[in-house]
């Protein structure tokens, strides 16, 4: 099973990404395929065109020669944010006497916090450890060998909407595979971008797409807390569309020059070509406007979440930010740090040539599934 391909999806907003993949040298990934393939997406939780995706399945399938086989028996898919939820709960066990804690221990505490989780809606993803208390005093993150008469453990238990589970779990089946694994998107960008050190206290992740955007907190090994809300930056491209009266070809072009840290007079101007191929000129103070005010509105959810989810306005909160919402705009990045008073750091796949944020979601969704086969 090591040596093997694994088939992963990962469903955006407005893309769907599939590679196929197996460990390659020093933690680098060996690929076979990988293809985007631009869709309708989905929008406040809700897919566009949900009879279509099953064709689309079958065609990237098909285009990566990655066919039902006995070597490749199993597809995983990525879980969004907005398909998503989190609930924190504590389950312990007390062993009566002082003993040394083992696998089978933890596995129970998983196992527990797992049917005390279920829910007729929805289905557990997974069960992560946010802490574990032992002897109600010692807290720790690796209680393996460590001896103690009881543990409590703090667990993240991530679940996904039945509605999409069934849809995926019928798509998968018409293809011919054995079976599929979820992933919870949010969690595997997590633990693949964040570094293991800054995730002992809280940490944040904000990923931001086309029509969606993410805000988890993380802590150990598990999500804290979860936020998705249908905003992203096709918002700022239709802004920008509506405020001079462009083509959306052409507000995506005007979006790609724009660059916030320019201050700028009244007379400059951005200049780009148009879809008839005359050249419009476009107001650089007013542009900048436009996409500054989405950027604020941005900052002002996110601040909030952060006031509900921290007992005080942390302001060492390590922040990383992926996806192609933002950091793709020249200056996005910093302009939200700006708004929310902190630094901001890109969240990136530790991948020579492929460490891009937007390229976050896949190859940490990649990374997990690997994990998870070699288990």
């Amino acid at each position: 099973m090591k040596d093997n391909f694994v088939l992963v999806f990962d469903i955006g907003s407005l893309k769907l990404r599939a590679s196929l993949a197996k460990k390659g040298l020093n933690n680098t990934f060996n690929t076979r395929g990988f293809k985007e393939y631009e869709y309708d997406g989905f929008y406040q939780g809700e897919f566009i065109m949900p009879e279509r995706l099953s064709l689309i399945f079958e065609q990237i399938v098909q285009e990566l020669d990655a066919l039902p086989s006995r070597e490749l028996d199993k597809v995983y898919i990525g879980v969004p944010a907005e398909f998503s939820s989190v609930l924190r709960t504590d389950v312990s066990i007390n062993f009566g006497m002082r003993r040394k804690i083992k696998q089978a221990d933890i596995d129970s505490l998983f196992y527990m916090a797992g049917e005390k989780a279920k829910n007729s809606a929805v289905e557990v993803v997974s069960v992560s450890p946010i802490s574990y208390n032992l002897d109600e005093g010692r807290i720790t993150f690796e209680p393996l060998g460590e001896t103690a008469s009881s543990i409590t453990a703090s667990l993240s238990v991530v679940y996904a909407d039945k509605k999409f589970i069934d849809l995926f779990n019928n798509i998968i089946a018409g293809l011919g595979f054995e079976s599929v694994e979820y992933i919870s998107e949010p969690l595997s960008q997590a633990l693949y971008i964040i570094p293991k050190e800054k995730r002992e206290d809280l940490s944040l992740l904000i990923d931001v797409g086309d029509l969606t955007t993410s805000i988890s907190f993380v802590k150990g090994n598990g999500l804290y807390a979860l936020t998705s809300f249908s905003r992203g930056g096709g918002f700022i491209t239709n802004d920008l569309a509506e405020a001079f009266d462009l083509s959306m070809n052409e507000a995506d072009k005007l979006k790609k020059q724009i660059v916030l840290s320019l201050k700028g007079k009244p007379s400059d101007c951005y200049e780009l070509s148009a879809d008839l191929g005359k050249i419009i000129r476009i107001p650089l103070v007013s542009a900048n406007e436009v996409v500054s005010y989405r950027i604020d509105e941005l900052s002002e959810v996110i601040s909030k979440c952060v006031q509900m989810n921290t007992r005080e306005y942390m302001s060492y909160l390590p922040i990383y930010l992926t996806g192609a919402g933002i950091t793709k705009i020249k200056g996005g990045r910093d302009y939200l740090g700006k708004g929310l008073g902190r630094n901001v750091n890109y969240g990136k796949p530790p991948l020579p040539g492929k460490d891009k944020p937007e390229l976050a979601s896949i190859f940490s969704l990649l990374n997990y599934a690997l994990s998870s086969n070699n288990k």
